[in-house]
């Protein structure tokens, strides 16, 4: 069963409170996933601070709630004015069980799928999610991209990249005023089926928010912001020009003639033992008699310290191990200043002893005789 949530600019929220608030919900939405698709509202209609590729945030994200993870479908968009006057937004999500997820891919469901919402909605909770469409998808050739002035060879390219490095942002720069869903599902027509639905992605980006996933993050040339979205760990690049050429990788190549990408196949580094069996031309270890005598020589660089084994007992132990290193150099070693200082205090404490014991002998030899 799906659910869904719309949020926008309402005069009275679903949960109560004015403005940007949840506007609509199914019944049953799990606990904790409310405020997770909030997160996922945001639109940011300043040219100059957003990022994003496309005037339309089509995204599909895999949103992780209390252990449990979600694939979410959203649609972000523009919608006039609010009821005080305000540009607003509407921002509509549906929650896919997975079961409703169509082979065809996320990207495909976007484009597919007629429930998203374009005006305010009457405040309501719902009984039921939206009803959802299915369908396969065939290895087909890309026509979106030639029909926009790409080579298409880039969707290759950026396909190969989502594939091989799974756990890496993804910035794809095109064009201001791109419209990027459909050159999406010509990319997402390229994937293997079971990889589909495990790349999440977002045609006006905008932000992760902690609870989400976002791989492939559109954006457009030329925004100022962009710069310092770069500085994350691992992320990847990928700017594509109208006219440019993608080059003749086996990826661009495949893209070209409308077949899948395939994951590069990485070696395994785990170590297997192997146990190999000794060959009839080896050397047969040296069977001694019984009565033969045992030797083993000496090694030559075993230094005579190492080779001497002495007994040890009380002081002279102590002493033999601060000689021994002398020995084997055939220099004499000092004792170290720290236990000649500290031999020195215990003679001290010693004669100290004894001269107050003396005193004590004769005060008291002195108090019999009085």
């Amino acid at each position: 069963m799906s659910f869904e949530l719309i949020h926008t600019s309402v005069e009275k929220g679903l949960r109560g409170g004015t403005g940007f608030a949840t506007a609509v919900a199914t019944r049953g939405l799990p606990s904790g996933l409310e405020g997770a698709l909030e997160e996922l509202s945001a639109y940011d209609f300043e040219p100059t601070r957003a990022v994003g590729a496309d005037r339309i945030d089509h995204a599909h994200r895999i949103v992780t709630v209390q252990g449990r993870s979600y694939s979410v479908l959203s649609r972000v968009s523009p919608c006039g004015n609010d009821w005080s006057g305000r540009p607003n937004r509407i921002a509509h999500h549906v929650v896919l069980d997975p079961s409703e997820r169509a082979a065809a891919g996320p990207a495909w469901m976007l484009a597919n799928m007629p429930c998203f919402a374009d005006e305010v909605p009457a405040t309501e909770e719902r009984p039921f999610g939206p009803s959802i469409r299915s369908e396969n998808s065939a290895e087909r050739r890309a026509t979106a991209w030639p029909s926009a002035g790409f080579d298409v060879g880039w969707a290759g390219v950026v396909a190969k990249t989502l594939l091989d490095m799974p756990q890496s942002p993804c910035y794809l720069v095109l064009p201001p005023d791109s419209v990027v869903l459909p050159l999406l599902e010509d990319l997402f027509g390229l994937l293997p089926d079971e990889r589909r639905w495990h790349i999440t992605f977002s045609t006006r980006y905008l932000r992760t928010p902690a609870t989400s996933r976002c791989q492939l993050r559109c954006v457009r040339k030329g925004a100022r912001a962009f710069s310092g979205l770069l500085a994350e760990p691992g992320v990847q690049q990928i700017a594509v020009e109208v006219g440019s050429s993608a080059g003749g990788s086996a990826s661009a190549v495949a893209a070209r003639e409308g077949r899948s990408v395939t994951p590069s196949v990485h070696p395994s580094t785990r170590v297997v033992p192997v146990m190999r069996k000794q060959s009839p031309t080896e050397t047969a270890p040296i069977q001694l008699a019984p009565d033969a005598p045992r030797e083993i020589p000496a090694l030559e660089s075993q230094s005579e310290s190492m080779r001497s084994v002495e007994a040890f007992s009380g002081a002279d132990a102590w002493r033999s191990r601060i000689d021994q290193p002398a020995r084997a150099s055939g220099t004499p070693r000092q004792l170290p200043q720290q236990a000649e200082s500290r031999l020195l205090a215990y003679v001290l404490f010693g004669v100290a002893g004894v001269a107050i014991a003396v005193s004590a002998v004769l005060i008291a030899h002195s108090f019999a005789l009085s």
